[in-house]
């Protein structure tokens, strides 16, 4: 039976990349919706490999009143159509792929350069070629394992101005470019990092180049997201089918790591930073100026004590886990094998001697871990009280003025 990629909304989309795709005939997603028309294609147009599309919902449109392109970023041709496409090929693999891995995994604190290939080069000149095209359009990325490198670098590639027409950007299993680009480039792909949603496999060795999920979102393209995967071959693992949904149908993510109070913290950031923009169009008024401050000063407050929080609950575990297996070190000590000359006390003496004792073990975490977990609680509090403190402040306001409670309910509604 034929593996089917989940009936994820955005990794359909994401996937359509490998159907057959070319000028002007229709996009259409591997569950049969239809995406749109393919207006540019960039296949190997530069022999470094790049192959690239870009979908409008009408192409009978003039360019300039598109609204909005979809640009796909095909990912690696696969080794077993050598033969027919041994140029692509040779280009994903050789020319791009082990190359960008070596490079990432070689530069383990970020680049001072631009350390990328052609590819991703060719990459980013078809995505501003797009962006010039259609020059009123917000741009929404989509790529797969190399699909996903030759997006994150093109991203990064443009100017403060166009990196703010990316819309959205959903990349899939691929390495973290982000160690290669060059301080500049890191800069303008920070600017819309929540609006990068970059997925990740841990089960699949290529798409954990250059990622640490000690870290999460932090040193990365985007914001990092970990799936929770079923087990497949190396290759059904790399091509997302080993995704699951959860019960809200979305991507099932690891519950274990770091990532989500961040990426949430970062999401809520951008819907702050579109209303900003929408009210700022004809200059801030005196109580549109209130709102922004409480509002940013709440978001900042209660995102800070979402990701202590959620770091809390990491401590914890790993406190919980270490004591427990500590514990279980010490009872073994007194644990006598069969046909043993010394007795269980003569045993757990022995071990006491030899430095094993409950304060070597067990003592040892709980000392080095309260302090750590003491600091933590106490920010976590800190950070509740902030919060509690700048919605009461907020509250007292509207209180006293109801023409601008009612704008901040109208204003809080569109973020």
């Amino acid at each position: 039976m034929e593996k089917e990629y989940i009936n994820d909304y955005h990794l359909q989309i994401a996937m359509t990349e490998y159907r057959d795709l070319f000028k002007d005939g229709e996009a259409v997603t591997p569950n049969n919706d239809i995406l749109g028309t393919v207006t540019q294609v960039y296949n190997n147009t530069t022999g470094a490999g790049e192959q690239v599309y870009a979908v409008v919902k009408n192409p009978n449109e003039k360019a300039e009143d598109v609204q909005e392109v979809t640009v796909l970023f095909r990912g690696s041709t696969g080794p077993d159509h050598f033969w027919e496409e041994t140029a692509d090929v040779w280009n994903d693999w050789a020319e791009n792929d082990a190359v960008i891995a070596k490079r990432i995994v070689m530069q383990s604190n970020p680049s001072d350069r631009d350390n990328s290939t052609e590819q991703l080069k060719a990459s980013a000149r078809a995505l501003k070629d797009v962006m010039e095209k259609y020059p009123n359009a917000k741009i929404n990325i989509y790529g797969h394992s190399l699909g996903s490198m030759d997006a994150q670098y093109a991203m990064a590639d443009l100017d403060a101005a166009q990196i703010e027409r990316i819309q959205q950007a959903y990349i899939y299993n691929g390495p973290d470019v982000y160690r290669i680009l060059s301080p500049e480039q890191r800069k303008i792909v920070d600017q819309i990092k929540g609006r990068i949603y970059n997925y990740a496999d841990p089960k699949d060795k290529i798409s954990m180049v250059g990622r640490d999920p000690a870290k999460g979102s932090i040193g990365s393209v985007g914001m990092v997201y970990y799936v929770d995967s079923e087990q497949e071959d190396f290759v059904n693992q790399h091509m997302t089918y080993g995704y699951s949904l959860d019960k809200e149908g979305k991507i099932k993510i690891l519950s274990n790591t770091s990532t989500v109070a961040y990426n949430n913290f970062l999401i809520k950031m951008e819907s702050f930073k579109r209303l900003k923009k929408s009210l700022s169009s004809d200059g801030f008024t005196s109580d549109e100026r209130i709102f922004l401050d409480f509002e940013q000063a709440k978001l900042t407050a209660s995102g800070i004590c979402h990701i202590v929080t959620e770091e809390l609950d990491v401590l914890k575990k790993i406190y919980n886990e270490g004591v427990q297996d500590a514990s279980e070190v010490l009872v073994s000590c007194s644990n006598v094998p069969w046909g043993f000359i010394l007795s269980p006390y003569e045993t757990e003496v022995a071990y006491s001697d030899g430095g094993v004792t409950y304060g070597t073990t067990v003592g040892v975490i709980q000392k080095r871990f309260t302090p750590v977990l003491d600091t933590a609680k106490q920010l976590e509090k800190d950070f509740t009280d902030l919060e509690k403190q700048i919605k009461d402040g907020i509250q007292k306001k509207l209180d006293e003025d109801e023409e601008l409670a009612n704008e901040f309910k109208q204003w809080e509604s569109l973020i």
